[in-house]
Parts: C-alpha cells; sequence; structure tokens
C-alpha cells in the first residue's frame, strides 16, 4: 500500500470514528443550538465518508470498515465534556486529512483531485471546531495549524 493509500484509509477511519462519536456525544447536549450543530455536523461525517468510501472503491481500494466500537470515546459527562469531544473529533479528523494533504503533495499531478478533496475536508474540519470552541465558550475559538 502506498503512502497516499494508507493516508486516505486513515482520513475514512476518522470520519468512521467522527460518525460513531457524534452518536455518542449528542444525547449530552442541552442547548438547542449544541444539538443543531450536532447535527450538521454529523451529516457532514457521513456524507465525507459515503464520498470517500465510494472514492476508495472507484480507485480499486478496499475502504476500511469502521470499529465496532470505540471505547475511547466513553465516558461523557454532561454537555461540556460532549462539546470536548467534539472538539476532538474535529481535530482529529482535521489532522487524518492534513497527513493525506500531504502525502499527495509527493504524489504528483494524478493526486491533485485527491490532494483537493483532503483541503476541503481539513477546513471543514477545521470550522466546525471553531463553532464547537465558541459554542464552549473557550477564550481561544481558532488554532493557528489546524491539524497539526
Amino acid at each position: 500500500m502506498s503512502a497516499v493509500d494508507d493516508a486516505w484509509q486513515r482520513a475514512l477511519a476518522a470520519e468512521h470514528r467522527a460518525v460513531f462519536g457524534y452518536g455518542v456525544l449528542g444525547p449530552h447536549l442541552n442547548q438547542p443550538s449544541d444539538v443543531q450543530l450536532a447535527h450538521a455536523s454529523q451529516a457532514a461525517h457521513e456524507l465525507l465518508r459515503d464520498q470517500t468510501e465510494a472514492e476508495l472503491t472507484a480507485a480499486a481500494q478496499l475502504p476500511t470498515p469502521p470499529l465496532a466500537d470505540y471505547p475511547d470515546l466513553y465516558p461523557v459527562a454532561g454537555a461540556s465534556a460532549a462539546q470536548q469531544l467534539a472538539i476532538s473529533l474535529e481535530q482529529d479528523a482535521a489532522a487524518a486529512w492534513r497527513f493525506l494533504y500531504a502525502a499527495t503533495v509527493d504524489a504528483g499531478a494524478a493526486s491533485s483531485a485527491l490532494r483537493a478533496t483532503a483541503q476541503a475536508a481539513l477546513t471543514a474540519s477545521a470550522v466546525r471546531a471553531t463553532r464547537w470552541r465558541m459554542a464552549a465558550g473557550l477564550a481561544t475559538a481558532t488554532v493557528a495549524f489546524p491539524g497539526v
């Protein structure tokens, strides 16, 4: 497996984890705006997961399946912990997509479309992480280098 293929599969795995994680944290949110953000975030990750699986399949790759459980996401003890988990999920997804972006840089022109996908996914996760930091009332809502 090439470095690009490995990074691509890791990005898919991060999307599987994010989708599962939003299911874990959602019931602990108590503000309607947080619930709405969680629904939108989960939907975005589901869409990206599905697109990534389809693209991997089209590239003759066997997509990484989701794990049956992600025990590191437990326990979630209240709304504040749920917000922190959402931030963590977005940071982890951003890191996976940044890694794929970096892997495609050396892969040449053939990977330019995949590089664009990775950049868009990294940006989307960074924006969602910022929204979650704002919802959590953190003093610093943004980070200088998302995914690092």
